[in-house]
Protein backbone atom coordinates (compact mmCIF):
# COMPACT_ATOMS: atom_id res chain seq x y z
CA UNK A 1 0.00 0.00 0.00
CA UNK A 2 1.31 3.76 -0.46
CA UNK A 3 1.73 6.10 2.00
CA UNK A 4 -0.97 8.35 0.06
CA UNK A 5 -3.66 6.12 -0.30
CA UNK A 6 -6.19 8.96 1.23
CA UNK A 7 -5.14 10.93 -2.04
CA UNK A 8 -6.81 10.24 -5.63
CA UNK A 9 -4.75 8.79 -7.80
CA UNK A 10 -4.82 11.59 -10.07
CA UNK A 11 -3.16 14.05 -7.89
CA UNK A 12 -0.61 11.50 -6.29
CA UNK A 13 2.34 12.76 -8.51
CA UNK A 14 2.44 16.12 -6.90
CA UNK A 15 3.94 14.18 -3.77
CA UNK A 16 6.90 14.41 -6.13
CA UNK A 17 7.40 18.31 -5.75
CA UNK A 18 8.35 20.23 -3.05
CA UNK A 19 6.52 22.01 -0.92
CA UNK A 20 6.24 25.39 -2.59
CA UNK A 21 4.94 23.99 -5.47
CA UNK A 22 2.51 21.67 -3.83
CA UNK A 23 1.23 24.45 -1.73
CA UNK A 24 0.72 25.82 -4.95
CA UNK A 25 -0.93 22.67 -6.72
CA UNK A 26 -3.45 23.44 -3.53
CA UNK A 27 -4.56 26.39 -5.72
CA UNK A 28 -5.25 24.57 -8.55
CA UNK A 29 -9.21 24.38 -9.16
CA UNK A 30 -10.25 20.84 -10.24
CA UNK A 31 -13.21 19.16 -11.40
CA UNK A 32 -15.07 17.16 -8.53
CA UNK A 33 -17.83 14.83 -10.03
CA UNK A 34 -21.11 15.33 -7.64
CA UNK A 35 -24.75 13.61 -8.41
CA UNK A 36 -26.10 17.29 -8.74
CA UNK A 37 -23.56 18.20 -11.53
CA UNK A 38 -23.24 14.69 -13.11
CA UNK A 39 -27.22 14.44 -13.58
CA UNK A 40 -27.02 18.23 -15.47
CA UNK A 41 -24.34 17.04 -17.73
CA UNK A 42 -26.33 13.69 -18.30
CA UNK A 43 -29.38 15.60 -19.15
CA UNK A 44 -27.63 17.41 -21.55
CA UNK A 45 -25.73 14.65 -23.54
CA UNK A 46 -29.23 13.32 -23.45
CA UNK A 47 -30.80 16.32 -25.15
CA UNK A 48 -28.33 16.54 -27.95
CA UNK A 49 -28.74 13.07 -28.78
CA UNK A 50 -32.38 13.73 -29.74
CA UNK A 51 -32.90 13.85 -33.31
CA UNK A 52 -36.29 14.31 -35.66
CA UNK A 53 -37.85 17.73 -33.54
CA UNK A 54 -39.04 20.36 -34.79
CA UNK A 55 -37.51 22.27 -32.51
CA UNK A 56 -34.13 21.06 -30.15
CA UNK A 57 -34.77 20.95 -26.54
CA UNK A 58 -33.10 23.67 -24.44
CA UNK A 59 -32.44 24.55 -21.30
CA UNK A 60 -31.43 27.67 -19.13
CA UNK A 61 -29.59 27.06 -16.17
CA UNK A 62 -29.97 29.61 -13.51
CA UNK A 63 -27.93 30.61 -10.22
CA UNK A 64 -26.55 33.39 -8.53
CA UNK A 65 -22.72 34.00 -8.60
CA UNK A 66 -20.56 30.94 -6.78
CA UNK A 67 -22.78 28.15 -7.81
CA UNK A 68 -20.76 26.54 -9.91
CA UNK A 69 -22.21 27.86 -13.20
CA UNK A 70 -18.36 28.51 -14.49
CA UNK A 71 -16.71 25.03 -13.47
CA UNK A 72 -20.14 22.83 -15.16
CA UNK A 73 -19.01 25.19 -18.20
CA UNK A 74 -15.56 23.90 -18.08
CA UNK A 75 -16.19 20.57 -17.57
CA UNK A 76 -18.10 20.42 -20.47
CA UNK A 77 -15.87 22.19 -22.64
CA UNK A 78 -12.93 19.31 -21.54
CA UNK A 79 -15.11 16.97 -22.31
CA UNK A 80 -16.34 18.46 -25.67
CA UNK A 81 -12.63 17.86 -27.11
CA UNK A 82 -13.55 13.93 -26.99
CA UNK A 83 -17.18 13.77 -27.69
CA UNK A 84 -18.38 13.03 -30.79
CA UNK A 85 -21.55 15.76 -31.02
CA UNK A 86 -19.82 18.81 -30.64
CA UNK A 87 -20.46 22.23 -28.34
CA UNK A 88 -19.59 25.64 -28.93
CA UNK A 89 -18.62 28.09 -26.35
CA UNK A 90 -19.53 31.89 -26.16
CA UNK A 91 -19.81 34.13 -23.03
CA UNK A 92 -21.17 37.58 -22.87
CA UNK A 93 -18.26 38.36 -21.19
CA UNK A 94 -15.82 37.77 -24.00
CA UNK A 95 -16.99 40.55 -26.12
CA UNK A 96 -14.58 43.27 -25.58
CA UNK A 97 -15.32 44.35 -29.06
CA UNK A 98 -18.59 45.02 -28.56
CA UNK A 99 -20.00 42.03 -30.50
CA UNK A 100 -23.41 40.86 -30.50
CA UNK A 101 -24.61 36.96 -29.44
CA UNK A 102 -25.20 36.74 -32.65
CA UNK A 103 -22.05 37.62 -34.11
CA UNK A 104 -20.17 35.58 -31.03
CA UNK A 105 -21.88 32.40 -31.97
CA UNK A 106 -21.21 33.36 -35.82
CA UNK A 107 -17.41 33.55 -34.76
CA UNK A 108 -16.89 30.12 -32.68
CA UNK A 109 -18.68 28.27 -35.67
CA UNK A 110 -16.45 29.26 -38.08
CA UNK A 111 -18.23 31.81 -40.10
CA UNK A 112 -16.19 35.36 -40.84
CA UNK A 113 -18.09 38.23 -39.03
CA UNK A 114 -16.02 40.93 -40.61
CA UNK A 115 -16.79 40.10 -43.69
CA UNK A 116 -20.44 39.41 -43.25
CA UNK A 117 -20.73 42.68 -41.42
CA UNK A 118 -20.01 43.92 -44.83
CA UNK A 119 -21.84 41.95 -47.10
CA UNK A 120 -25.81 41.92 -46.31
CA UNK A 121 -26.18 38.00 -47.92
CA UNK A 122 -27.51 34.83 -46.75
CA UNK A 123 -25.14 33.27 -44.26
CA UNK A 124 -27.85 30.41 -43.53
CA UNK A 125 -26.22 27.88 -45.95
CA UNK A 126 -23.18 28.27 -45.05
CA UNK A 127 -24.00 28.22 -40.83
CA UNK A 128 -25.66 24.55 -41.84
CA UNK A 129 -23.04 23.65 -43.48
CA UNK A 130 -20.44 24.56 -40.77
CA UNK A 131 -22.53 22.69 -38.18
CA UNK A 132 -23.40 19.80 -39.97
CA UNK A 133 -19.90 19.38 -41.23
CA UNK A 134 -18.64 19.85 -37.43
CA UNK A 135 -21.15 18.15 -35.72
CA UNK A 136 -21.88 21.08 -34.04
CA UNK A 137 -25.46 19.66 -31.67
CA UNK A 138 -25.35 22.78 -28.87
CA UNK A 139 -24.42 26.00 -28.40
CA UNK A 140 -23.07 26.62 -24.34
CA UNK A 141 -23.91 30.38 -23.74
CA UNK A 142 -22.33 31.89 -20.53
CA UNK A 143 -23.40 35.14 -19.14
CA UNK A 144 -26.89 34.89 -20.95
CA UNK A 145 -28.04 37.48 -18.62
CA UNK A 146 -25.54 39.88 -20.50
CA UNK A 147 -28.24 39.12 -23.57
CA UNK A 148 -31.38 39.24 -21.83
CA UNK A 149 -31.17 42.29 -19.73
CA UNK A 150 -30.04 45.21 -22.84
CA UNK A 151 -32.85 47.49 -24.31
CA UNK A 152 -36.13 45.80 -25.31
CA UNK A 153 -35.52 46.43 -28.91
CA UNK A 154 -31.75 44.40 -28.20
CA UNK A 155 -33.66 41.86 -26.04
CA UNK A 156 -36.00 40.84 -29.23
CA UNK A 157 -33.61 40.62 -31.65
CA UNK A 158 -31.63 38.35 -29.01
CA UNK A 159 -34.83 35.87 -28.20
CA UNK A 160 -35.36 36.22 -31.83
CA UNK A 161 -31.86 34.15 -31.95
CA UNK A 162 -32.62 32.05 -29.40
CA UNK A 163 -35.56 30.90 -31.28
CA UNK A 164 -33.94 30.48 -34.82
CA UNK A 165 -31.06 28.22 -33.35
CA UNK A 166 -32.92 25.49 -31.71
CA UNK A 167 -34.96 25.77 -34.59
CA UNK A 168 -35.29 23.11 -37.72
CA UNK A 169 -33.13 25.15 -39.53
CA UNK A 170 -30.15 24.84 -37.25
CA UNK A 171 -31.38 22.32 -34.63
CA UNK A 172 -29.24 23.56 -32.10
CA UNK A 173 -29.73 22.71 -28.32
CA UNK A 174 -28.95 25.85 -26.49
CA UNK A 175 -27.95 25.78 -23.36
CA UNK A 176 -27.78 29.24 -21.52
CA UNK A 177 -26.55 29.60 -18.24
CA UNK A 178 -26.93 33.14 -16.32
CA UNK A 179 -28.53 34.59 -13.05
CA UNK A 180 -31.81 34.37 -11.95
CA UNK A 181 -33.44 36.88 -14.21
CA UNK A 182 -32.41 35.48 -16.97
CA UNK A 183 -35.60 32.81 -16.28
CA UNK A 184 -37.95 36.14 -15.69
CA UNK A 185 -36.65 37.52 -19.39
CA UNK A 186 -37.00 33.90 -21.00
CA UNK A 187 -40.94 33.82 -20.09
CA UNK A 188 -41.99 36.89 -21.55
CA UNK A 189 -41.98 35.37 -24.31
CA UNK A 190 -44.28 32.03 -24.59
CA UNK A 191 -42.64 30.19 -27.05
CA UNK A 192 -39.43 30.66 -25.08
CA UNK A 193 -40.80 29.52 -21.56
CA UNK A 194 -42.20 26.22 -23.81
CA UNK A 195 -39.22 25.22 -25.38
CA UNK A 196 -36.70 26.40 -21.89
CA UNK A 197 -36.27 23.70 -19.42
CA UNK A 198 -35.19 25.96 -16.49
CA UNK A 199 -33.11 24.08 -13.58
CA UNK A 200 -31.62 26.12 -10.93
CA UNK A 201 -28.58 25.50 -9.17
CA UNK A 202 -29.15 25.33 -5.56
CA UNK A 203 -26.99 26.30 -2.95
CA UNK A 204 -25.16 23.17 -0.43
CA UNK A 205 -27.36 21.83 2.33
CA UNK A 206 -25.32 19.87 5.56
CA UNK A 207 -26.40 16.98 4.05
CA UNK A 208 -24.71 13.63 2.77
CA UNK A 209 -24.14 14.72 -1.03
CA UNK A 210 -22.42 18.09 0.91
CA UNK A 211 -20.27 15.91 2.98
CA UNK A 212 -19.52 13.59 -0.08
CA UNK A 213 -18.41 16.35 -2.03
CA UNK A 214 -15.86 18.03 0.33
CA UNK A 215 -14.81 14.85 1.09
CA UNK A 216 -14.14 14.09 -2.52
CA UNK A 217 -12.47 17.60 -3.04
CA UNK A 218 -9.79 17.09 -0.06
CA UNK A 219 -9.32 13.51 -1.08
CA UNK A 220 -7.86 15.53 -4.55
CA UNK A 221 -5.42 17.68 -2.62
CA UNK A 222 -1.87 16.84 -1.70
CA UNK A 223 -1.69 16.23 1.71
CA UNK A 224 0.11 14.12 3.50
CA UNK A 225 -2.24 13.21 6.24
CA UNK A 226 -5.60 12.55 6.22
CA UNK A 227 -8.34 14.47 7.22
CA UNK A 228 -10.75 13.28 10.04
CA UNK A 229 -14.39 12.62 8.04
CA UNK A 230 -15.73 10.96 11.15
CA UNK A 231 -15.60 15.01 12.79
CA UNK A 232 -18.88 16.43 11.75
CA UNK A 233 -18.04 19.47 13.32
CA UNK A 234 -15.57 20.17 9.89
CA UNK A 235 -18.11 19.76 8.10
CA UNK A 236 -20.47 22.08 9.93
CA UNK A 237 -17.89 24.82 10.01
CA UNK A 238 -17.42 24.31 5.90
CA UNK A 239 -20.59 24.76 5.43
CA UNK A 240 -21.51 27.43 7.72
CA UNK A 241 -18.52 29.71 6.82
CA UNK A 242 -18.79 29.32 3.25
CA UNK A 243 -22.72 29.92 3.18
CA UNK A 244 -23.50 26.93 0.98
CA UNK A 245 -21.66 27.89 -2.40
CA UNK A 246 -19.59 26.00 -4.11
CA UNK A 247 -17.07 28.61 -4.73
CA UNK A 248 -16.92 29.71 -1.38
CA UNK A 249 -16.66 25.75 0.04
CA UNK A 250 -13.74 25.14 -2.61
CA UNK A 251 -12.10 28.35 -1.91
CA UNK A 252 -12.29 27.80 2.03
CA UNK A 253 -11.02 24.23 1.44
CA UNK A 254 -7.89 25.33 -1.18
CA UNK A 255 -6.70 27.97 1.76
CA UNK A 256 -6.89 25.66 4.52
CA UNK A 257 -4.97 23.23 2.67
CA UNK A 258 -2.07 25.51 1.82
CA UNK A 259 -1.67 26.51 4.88
CA UNK A 260 -1.40 22.59 6.29
CA UNK A 261 1.31 22.50 3.36
CA UNK A 262 2.99 25.29 4.74
CA UNK A 263 2.97 24.20 8.66
CA UNK A 264 3.37 21.05 8.73
CA UNK A 265 0.10 19.69 9.85
CA UNK A 266 -0.34 18.05 6.76
CA UNK A 267 -4.39 17.53 6.46
CA UNK A 268 -7.35 20.18 7.09
CA UNK A 269 -8.04 20.75 10.50
CA UNK A 270 -10.30 22.58 13.31
CA UNK A 271 -7.20 25.53 13.74
CA UNK A 272 -7.46 26.24 10.30
CA UNK A 273 -11.00 26.77 10.39
CA UNK A 274 -11.34 28.32 13.26
CA UNK A 275 -8.90 31.45 11.63
CA UNK A 276 -10.14 30.93 7.92
CA UNK A 277 -10.42 34.82 7.98
CA UNK A 278 -6.84 35.35 8.54
CA UNK A 279 -5.44 33.14 6.46
CA UNK A 280 -7.91 33.71 3.69
CA UNK A 281 -6.86 37.44 4.46
CA UNK A 282 -3.24 36.35 3.97
CA UNK A 283 -3.03 34.27 0.48
CA UNK A 284 -5.40 37.14 -0.78
CA UNK A 285 -8.94 35.06 -1.14
CA UNK A 286 -12.18 36.58 -0.82
CA UNK A 287 -15.47 35.08 -0.64
CA UNK A 288 -18.46 35.98 -1.86
CA UNK A 289 -21.00 36.84 0.86
CA UNK A 290 -24.93 35.97 0.22
CA UNK A 291 -26.61 37.97 1.24
CA UNK A 292 -25.19 40.88 -1.04
CA UNK A 293 -25.92 38.68 -3.85
CA UNK A 294 -29.71 38.21 -3.14
CA UNK A 295 -29.32 42.21 -2.87
CA UNK A 296 -27.74 42.86 -5.98
CA UNK A 297 -30.03 40.27 -7.64
CA UNK A 298 -33.41 42.01 -6.33
CA UNK A 299 -32.43 45.13 -7.25
CA UNK A 300 -32.08 44.31 -11.23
Amino acid sequence: MSDFDHVHLSRRDCFTLSNHERILSCAEDIWVPHPSAENLIARMQMMMQMKNKINAPSMLVVGPGGSGKTSTIEELSRRNQSSYEKMVFVSMHQSPNGYSLKELIMQEIGVQTSRRARQAENISPELQYLIKSQNIRAIVIDEIHDALTLTEFQQRINLSLLKNLAGSNYGLCVFAFGIPDAARVLRRDPQLARRYAVRSLQQWGNNGEFRNFVASYINRLPLRRPTNFKDQRLFLKIMEKGQGLTDNIVKILQAAAMTAVADGSENINHQHLDNIDYIMEDFCIALRDVDELDRGLANI
